[in-house]
């Protein structure tokens, strides 16, 4: 972060390793100066309630990585349970339902429902120029037009057939900006990028948007900035 000029991080738990919750949130307190986590809880698991409460009020969480229930959706009780929970403490959900495009009507209905939660799609459907991608954009360009919803733009390096720069990814990224608006998109650095951005450094992933796509200054300051602002430290 230093070396590429971030001064501030969102840090998100990796619920394929390390599960629910605690290292997120420890993490988040010992760094609270210049960082806040989202955390990863099971919608059925009713006791987790208690622990995102816990974790907001604690631990310099921020938000909510929304995960769907036992049987892969998102539109039922134990999920809403939880998301409204986060509404009630004021916090984002990151909406991670990998590229399950079935999901998309769920969302919607949820983010209707809650129409004053703050709503991330984390990693956007997993959009890639390899396959679904047109489903994918459509799919994405539906959600938008809800105002609540958000696109965290982590696509350019792990959606991408090429190395960096990029280039088959600049059409997508700049497509899912467009109808979302700057100010309703977010960067994500894909850290730890050896594991997850194809060889593209933190450095890279990062000049991918300040660099090389064409975005102007105010569309750069949204996205690399103002938005994360409004959406994990407000």
């Amino acid at each position: 972060m230093d070396e590429a000029g971030v001064s501030k991080a969102v840090f998100i738990q990796t619920s394929t390793f390390y599960g629910h919750y605690s290292y997120i949130m420890d993490s988040a307190r010992h760094y609270s100066e210049w960082a806040t986590g989202v955390v990863t809880l099971s919608p059925d698991d009713p006791q987790h309630v208690g622990v995102l409460e816990d974790a907001v009020t604690n631990y310099s969480v921020r938000g909510l990585r929304g995960i769907s229930d036992q049987n892969g959706e998102i539109a039922t009780p134990n999920v809403r349970r939880l998301w409204t929970k986060a509404r009630d403490l004021g916090i984002t959900v990151n909406c991670m339902v990998m590229d399950d495009l079935e999901r998309l009507y769920e969302i919607e209905l949820m983010a209707r429902q809650l129409d004053d939660l703050n709503i991330v799609m984390h990693h956007c459907f997993m959009l890639n120029t390899i396959r679904k991608t047109e489903e994918t954009l459509q799919a994405l360009e539906r959600l938008s037009k809800l105002p609540n919803i958000n696109a965290k733009l982590t696509s350019g390096t792990h959606g991408s057939a090429r190395v960096y720069p990029h280039e088959d990814m600049h059409a997508p990224l700049k497509r899912l900006i467009e109808a979302f608006t700057p100010q309703r998109c977010v960067w994500g650095s894909n850290f730890p990028n050896a594991l997850w951005s194809k060889g593209t450094t933190y450095a890279q992933n990062l000049s991918l948007f300040t660099d090389e796509i064409g975005l102007s200054q105010s569309d750069q300051d949204a996205i690399l900035g103002t938005t994360a602002e409004r959406l994990w430290c407000s």
